[in-house]
């Protein structure tokens, strides 16, 4: 059935469902969340210039970015590397809010900083600014190319409450959305699946991927001596596709008509698998993916490049190429100082792989 709320709501024509699921493939790649990865390592170059900058003037304990914001930006890059290297070989599990959910974890130092901003906006804490807490603009502007690249792609990460309504609608906000970004020429016709994978509201999803709302026929009337009949298509839509996650529970389905918001529970069609990478391979059309943020850009591929060496790690027993304190990546609380060419230890007895932190 269609949504009781409204009875005209609106939905996407064939070219928008094509432009959806194109979108909700992009964001979900590997090669997004690779490229926002770039962005959370030139900020946590730029910590780590905040304190080195602090220690040489003098004021390494009255700036406001401190050692301890350093530590955690460090492990919340260790869990975003870790994430993208998961993602790589095919775990879709780190997009969850669980235990596997490494791209959360990641997201807990860049989250203290957005709280903080916005009381800084509201007057409720004070501004940080290069006199006291020398980096600031470069910190400041890192912070916002990270967190513009991270919120392009952050809604197909699991929400935090499990009762949370899917998070894309077909509104107003999509439909712009949707003119406002590039996609090629030639797009692959939604996939329609002969054999239907369907799960409604609050049934655990059995598989990753992009789902779509739909109408289902009634089933007739109940019989002791007549097998139960699967439901056959056509199914037409009645919402928007989203990428849900395995093992969770099926989302209701969100809706706007006019300035009203709503959900409603719904039953899920399987539309796309997402079994990308578990070959060892990266489809080719991730080649051909654009994304717009920061600033608008179409193109900021140089963004990884650019800071793929800013972060020097190296494993137990290989030599240290820089003398300066290291950190051990399973406990970055504590430090060691070695010697150029000096062989990193082992940490608590077990190898690990070590973070150069200063000189």
């Amino acid at each position: 059935m269609k949504p009781s709320s409204v009875n005209n709501i609106h939905l996407p024509n064939d070219d928008e469902r094509r432009k959806i699921f194109h979108w909700l493939k992009r964001i979900s790649s590997y090669t997004a969340w690779k490229r926002i990865l770039g962005y959370y390592e030139a900020w946590t170059f730029a910590i780590e210039k905040c304190r080195k900058l602090a220690s040489e003037s003098g004021k390494e304990h009255s700036s406001q970015i401190t050692e301890s914001h350093y530590i955690d930006a460090l492990e919340g890059l260790a869990h975003f590397e870790d994430a993208v290297l998961r993602l790589k070989a095919g775990d879709k599990l780190v997009f969850k809010y669980d235990v596997n959910g490494l791209f959360a974890l990641a997201d807990r130092p860049r989250s203290y900083w957005g709280n903080y901003l916005v009381r800084v906006d509201w007057r409720e804490q004070p501004a940080i600014e290069e006199p006291s807490s020398p980096g600031a603009t470069s910190f400041l502007n890192t912070f916002k190319d990270l967190s513009e690249a991270w919120g392009e792609c952050s809604d197909i990460l699991e929400s935090k409450w499990l009762d949370d309504a899917a998070p894309y609608s077909f509104g107003s906000w999509l439909r712009d959305q949707l003119a406002s970004m590039h996609f090629p020429n030639f797009l692959v016709d939604v996939p329609d699946p002969k054999v239907p994978l369907l799960i409604s509201t609050g049934n655990t999803i059995p598989y990753s991927g992009i789902w779509e709302p739909v109408e289902v026929p009634k089933s007739v009337g109940f019989s002791l001596f007549k097998k139960k009949e699967e439901p056959k298509g056509p199914f037409p839509i009645s919402g928007c596709m989203n990428y849900l996650h395995a093992g969770s529970p099926a989302p209701a389905s969100r809706y706007e008509h006019q300035d009203e918001s709503f959900s409603e529970p719904v039953t899920w069609r399987l539309l796309w698998k997402d079994t990308r990478y578990e070959d060892g391979s990266i489809p080719a059309e991730e080649d051909e993916y654009v994304f717009q943020k920061p600033n608008g850009a179409t193109d900021d591929s140089s963004a990884t490049s650019e800071t793929d060496s800013t972060m020097i790690w190296f494993e137990t027993g290989q030599p240290a190429p820089k003398a300066g304190r290291w950190l051990p990546e399973d406990d970055l609380s504590v430090s060691i100082v070695v010697q150029a060419g000096e062989k990193l230890p082992m940490h608590r007895g077990r190898s690990t792989r070590w973070v150069f932190a200063s000189d």
